[in-house]
């Protein structure tokens, strides 16, 4: 297969603590080529330490596009950011400050504490017809299999990681994805790829294999390009 679509990635150079030049941003875009990535949404943190503003992410965008272009690389790229929740995110995205992609929000949380009034947060993006989609959510080391049901309710969808299926993130990330995976509560899985060396057509092939096991291959179709094919499409 080669139509995957990755959906949470690290790529656009010197922007984040991903790709620091341009020749590392085209060895990745390279790597997954060769993996099967056909499109590849670019997901630039928007947090304290890293907070380049649309204008500016647009302008290397455009460069990177470009020297793909030249390239002959058969991929697609898309623009977004992965945002850490903040109290002004509606401000951030009415200013133009932040990314959204197709109405949805890449929203990722605090690693090691509770955010209160999560829901209040949530609702709000809601109400502003903003599609919440929550990043690696088996890394939150505080959520429970209750916060992951409640969360599922409200309509937030559950973007997951492919390498924490082979415990890259530590053993209780592998048990919370084995969990979310078995319960259908995943709606995508992403490389949060942030460097040329970090996943290979080898390591891709055993999680494929591990995901396939665990969900049979058309939900992995699903969760690997279908989803998301289908937001791209509108």
């Amino acid at each position: 297969m080669n139509n995957y679509i990755d959906c949470h990635s690290h790529i656009l150079f010197g922007v984040d603590d991903g790709a620091p030049s341009i020749d590392e941003s085209m060895m990745i875009l390279r790597r997954l080529n060769e993996i099967g990535f056909s499109e590849v949404i670019l997901t630039p943190h928007y947090i304290n330490a890293f907070h380049v503003n649309n204008e500016e992410k647009r302008k290397r965008f455009a460069i990177l596009v470009s020297k793909v272009k030249e390239e002959g690389l058969p991929i697609i790229l898309h623009l977004a950011n992965e945002v850490r929740i903040t109290s002004d995110l509606l401000k951030l995205i009415q200013e133009d400050e932040i990314t959204l992609f197709h109405h949805c929000l890449f929203l990722e949380l605090p690693f090691s504490s509770r955010i209160h009034h999560l829901e209040r947060k949530i609702y709000e993006l809601q109400l502003e017809n903003i599609q919440v989609i929550l990043v690696h959510p088996e890394r939150y080391s505080y959520l429970t299999r209750e916060d992951y049901q409640k969360l599922f309710s409200l309509d937030v969808l559950f973007q997951i990681n492919y390498e924490s299926i082979i415990g890259t993130y530590g053993s209780k990330s592998k048990k919370v994805v084995k969990y979310l995976l078995k319960n259908g509560l995943v709606s995508f899985v992403g490389t949060d790829i942030h460097h040329s060396k970090q996943l290979d057509l080898k390591k891709f092939t055993k999680i494929r294999s591990k995901m396939i096991k665990m969900i049979g291959e058309e939900e992995f179709k699903n969760i690997s390009y279908r989803n998301m094919k289908k937001i791209i499409g509108n």
